[in-house]
């Protein structure tokens, strides 16, 4: 499980769970009491700051990345793509992309803020029937292509990681196992290995319909009867075994990797200041590690602040609120971790910068 999300699943999941599985089995249910459709229990404090993130800040700021990572493809399509490195960080990019789409997902605004509800908060879609499985529909979509960019962003950082390690400590072996082919294999199977789990994260979710108090027919979203079955056992799985590969496993193993990385290039910069009068060249590409390092270090920095605030937030079923206002602020440091490639080019490889300039003034002069 991605960090930014295990407290909204913990928290949505259980509260979906526990309040409409008794009325699934059941084609139409009056539902007397409409407070248990209400999300936004207890005070209502942070109301206001939480709608802001949720439906202006983090959709805004995550198609403006959308915008940023589609210059970082085109520079590294530019600078081309039969190197090892550029050929990461591209699939890195395109799994940051998919990342941000779990904040597009205009489907779950509506359904907590949408303009026609008999009262903001309430966790259902109230329009005609075609209306709500259009919404129902795209929202899977932006579940399935978020979840999916996810986990493939966890794992592309690793396998960098690896690259890396093998470049400075190993440039003999470097040379002989990591190529063209082997990148894009392993970049492959990142992707692929956790398919099943985005399609899963998809289809536990349903569409149903009930008739409230007040006579509306209401769409709502809950859990499969698989799901609901399975609760326990799934919800231990996903809580603690997939949240810790998602989580604290790539986080120590890329910080272990980034120290020894470090070690390694402090040692070899030493050592060739002491051979003055000896020109010679390292057998990796300093510029290279640099670019690669740093992003795997934005990575280290945002998932450990975004995984505490999983692991220190208690939820709180009667007072939601203040739990949805922290998923969105863990939510917004991901968005920067994902649009942090950018900066990275920049700030640590001048030939990529040189690329994005030359962009800029080739569309001037077309102009002119």
């Amino acid at each position: 499980m991605n960090v930014t999300d295990s407290i909204f699943d913990k928290l949505a999941v259980n509260y979906q769970t526990t309040t409409f599985s008794i009325n699934t089995s059941k084609p139409q249910v009056i539902v007397r009491n409409d407070y248990n459709f209400y999300c936004f229990l207890g005070s209502q404090d942070y109301l206001y700051p939480f709608q802001a993130i949720n439906c202006f800040i983090n959709p805004l700021l995550s198609l403006l990345g959308l915008f940023i990572n589609g210059l970082c493809l085109i520079i590294l399509t530019k600078s081309g793509l039969r190197k090892t490195s550029n050929i990461l960080l591209f699939a890195l990019v395109l799994a940051d992309s998919m990342n941000m789409f779990t904040n597009l997902d205009f489907g779950d605004k509506i359904r907590l803020f949408g303009p026609v509800k008999s009262k903001p908060g309430y966790c259902t879609f109230e329009y005609d029937t075609t209306m709500n499985q259009f919404l129902y529909v795209s929202q899977q979509f932006f579940i399935f292509v978020g979840f999916w960019g996810q986990t493939i962003s966890v794992s592309i950082p690793m396998i960098i990681t690896i690259e890396r390690i093998l470049a400075v400590y190993f440039p003999v072996t470097f040379t002989r196992i990591v190529n063209i082919k082997s990148v894009i294999v392993s970049c492959g199977i990142a992707y692929i290995i956790w398919l099943p789990y985005a399609i899963v994260q998809t289809f536990y979710r349903r569409l149903d319909y009930i008739q409230l108090s007040s006579g509306n027919k209401v769409a709502f979203i809950t859990s499969t009867e698989f799901l609901i079955k399975n609760f326990s056992i799934l919800f231990t799985f996903v809580a603690y075994a997939l949240e810790a590969l998602m989580s604290w496993v790539p986080i120590c193993f890329i910080s272990l990797g980034c120290v020894l990385i470090g070690i390694k290039v402090y040692v070899s910069i030493s050592h060739r200041r002491k051979l003055t009068n000896v020109s010679k060249k390292h057998n990796w590409s300093p510029r290279t590690t640099r670019t690669l390092v740093t992003t795997c270090l934005i990575f280290v920095i945002t998932h450990t602040i975004t995984a505490l605030i999983s692991v220190l937030t208690t939820v709180d079923l009667k007072s939601p609120l203040l739990t949805f206002l922290i998923v969105e602020i863990s939510a917004f440091l991901n968005i920067l971790c994902c649009t942090s490639n950018f900066l990275v080019y920049f700030l640590c490889n001048d030939k990529l910068s040189k690329i994005f300039f030359d962009l800029i003034r080739t569309r001037k002069n077309s102009n002119v």
